[in-house]
């Protein structure tokens, strides 16, 4: 996995009214997410990336709601079943990992997501591909269907969650969260919380994004392979 993280996402230039399309509001709709926070998305706003006014956009998206959705369609397109090679628990792993990889390019909007799995092509075929795979490793119908359901929760929780991320606030405010934070914790009464203040930058910082997402994904994993056995054994 290579997630990019809203830290790394290029700051937002402003587009011409010749770039002026459903998918080029689309995509910098993302962009605004990703550096002014999600309450900066507005019809309104949007508009003014292209220099146009806002109803020029109502010819692409009939309002905020549909521009949202059509935001997490945008994740969701890239998002593609594994190859189905391997054990059961190393493809739900790849579904995982895929979901993590794709949601990770806009982080700030990755809860836009969940709402459009089942009403998007890409996500239908990746839950038809997850629940078959748990059905045919011995989960039930209502097992299948929690099971992959907490996999999207999980991607989604991993990359909405990365210490350090703050995705919710715009980006050139990150840092001073981040630093407020910080020195919150690392005030706090030493006999009362010693080890979380000694704990002050790991819980507000994520020094290697491939083990954090590696160890998320181990958690769930060795949960559904745990919770199979136990099925097994009646």
């Amino acid at each position: 996995m290579t997630p990019r993280t809203a830290t790394e996402t290029k700051p937002s230039r402003t587009a011409g009214k010749g770039d002026l399309s459903r998918d080029a509001i689309v995509e910098r709709a993302l962009t605004v997410m990703d550096t002014e926070g999600p309450d900066a998305v507005t019809i309104r706003r949007i508009a003014q990336e292209f220099g146009v006014t806002p109803m020029a956009l109502y010819w692409h998206v009939a309002n905020k709601d549909e521009l949202l959705a059509a935001m997490g369609d945008a994740l969701l397109a890239g998002v593609t079943p594994p190859p189905a090679t391997g054990s059961w628990s190393v493809q739900l792993r790849g579904v995982v990992e895929n979901l993590i990889e794709n949601l990770s390019q806009h982080p700030a909007a990755a809860g836009l997501v969940f709402p459009r799995v089942l009403v998007t092509e890409p996500g239908l075929r990746l839950t038809e591909f997850t629940l078959t795979l748990l059905q045919d490793a011995g989960f039930s119908r209502e097992q299948a269907a929690d099971l992959a359901r907490m996999g999207l929760q999980t991607a989604m929780m991993l990359v909405t969650q990365l210490p350090g991320g703050e995705n919710q606030a715009a980006q050139e405010e990150r840092d001073a969260l981040l630093a407020e934070k910080r020195a919150h914790i690392e005030n706090l009464p030493a006999d009362l919380y010693p080890h979380v203040r000694a704990a002050a930058v790991p819980l507000t910082d994520c020094d290697d994004e491939t083990a954090y997402y590696s160890f998320g994904v181990d958690l769930y994993i060795e949960g559904a392979l745990a919770q199979l056995r136990r099925i097994k054994r009646g």
